[in-house]
């Protein structure tokens, strides 16, 4: 198997072992602490990276001016992978990361809450003094010990999903007023830290099982309990509305995933269908033109070959990449830094396949960058 990155590398966070401005490419990397085959997922922050492996171990590269690396390191960028010691997460294995533009997070699998990287904004949940930049991961407790199943970070917040379908936000995230009438939001105080307490007002009817935060917003996935078998049609919002991206929806599909940008959107649903909505001075929406925004959902322009659906999609700051169930990779949106692979810097506004060998097993992406592993082997 191979690994391949492309777009704003700057910070080294494609780990080609340099820096550079872009690379308009998918390149191949020579060098990773990892193995390829045994990748979990890639998740990408605003110049940095974070591998997961099958091991629970992870894997940092890029941007570290504020810690997010998590490798206890002052170096401004380090441009090839590096594992973040076992011991730091005391020898319990990882089972999952988030990233944010320059803090990071994971989650053991005894369900405890690690984060690293900026505290400017008190969005790791710490307010000490001498912690505004953390750069090892820091066991964060969370009220009654919950354990936490997901974690999302935005530009200024961190929102923590736990056990019993709460979420805790640390941080800065502007609440729409007055919120929407399912949640039921409540200010509260975690280790000295001004914290935010979301619930939905009748947890026999409705459960939030998945969040995904933007730059300063944030969507819920939620189950209904009163439809057979549990219906994942809702979405519900919070934060900045300027361009739409925080209008929320009850879809005629159940939603199987949602990626969010910076300030857009998409949903795929389980009928396959890929829905996109909020701001879109890049084509970021992938519908076939450029706007400033569409408040309501559109469907992505593209039409996939016979025997292939989607399988995921991932959202950079303004652009998205969607891999097939046929291992292909479409990007489309923002594309200064080359992020779209499609050796060019003009903006895409329809899905581009990416030429890469081999079938892509494995796909991510940061705010200007992707990465995809593929399963053949480069000659």
């Amino acid at each position: 198997m191979e690994v391949f990155a492309w777009g704003a590398n700057s910070h080294g966070q494609l780990g080609l072992g340099f820096e550079s401005e872009l690379c308009m490419t998918p390149q191949r990397l020579t060098r990773h602490s990892f193995a390829p085959q045994l990748v979990r997922c890639i998740r990408g922050g605003g110049g940095h990276v974070l591998v997961l492996d099958t091991s629970g171990r992870v894997h940092a590269c890029g941007w570290n001016n504020r810690g997010q690396l998590g490798l206890d390191s002052t170096e401004e960028c380090h441009n090839e992978f590096q594992m973040i010691p076992s011991e730091y997460f005391e020898e319990v294995p990882i089972e999952t990361v988030s990233c944010g533009w320059d803090i990071s997070g994971g989650i053991t699998l005894t369900k405890r809450l690690f984060v690293w990287g900026s505290n400017a904004f008190q969005q790791l949940g710490i307010c000490q003094r001498g912690f505004m930049a953390v750069r090892r991961p820091l066991p964060v407790r969370l009220p009654k010990e919950e354990p936490a199943l997901a974690i999302s970070f935005g530009l200024r917040h961190c929102a923590v999903l736990t056990q019993d379908h709460k979420i805790y936000v640390f941080g800065r995230l502007r609440v729409m007023d007055p919120p929407p009438i399912e949640l039921d939001i409540t200010a509260t105080t975690l280790h000295r830290c001004n914290t935010m307490k979301i619930q939905v007002h009748n947890p026999n009817e409705l459960r939030i099982v998945a969040l995904s935060s933007g730059q300063h917003h944030m969507l819920l996935k939620c189950v209904d309990l009163t439809q057979e078998g549990g219906s994942t049609k809702r979405i519900l919002s919070l934060g900045d509305n300027k361009f739409g991206q925080s209008n929320a929806f009850l879809f005629e599909e159940d939603v199987r995933q949602l990626a969010v940008g910076w300030t857009h959107n998409a949903a795929l649903l389980r009928n396959n269908e890929i829905l996109m909505w909020g701001r879109n001075c890049y084509g970021q929406l992938g519908t076939g033109s450029i706007s400033e925004q569409q408040a309501v959902p559109q469907p992505l322009s593209l039409r996939l070959p016979d025997g292939q659906t989607p399988a995921r999609v991932h959202m950079g700051a303004e652009h998205g990449l969607l891999r097939t169930t046929a291992g292909e990779i479409y990007t489309w949106g923002w594309n200064e830094h080359g992020n779209c692979g499609s050796n060019s810097t003009e903006n895409v506004c329809s899905p581009t396949l990416v030429e890469i060998p081999g079938r892509v097993k494995l796909a991510g992406a940061g705010s200007g960058f992707c990465y995809a592993i593929s399963e053949s082997s480069v000659n």
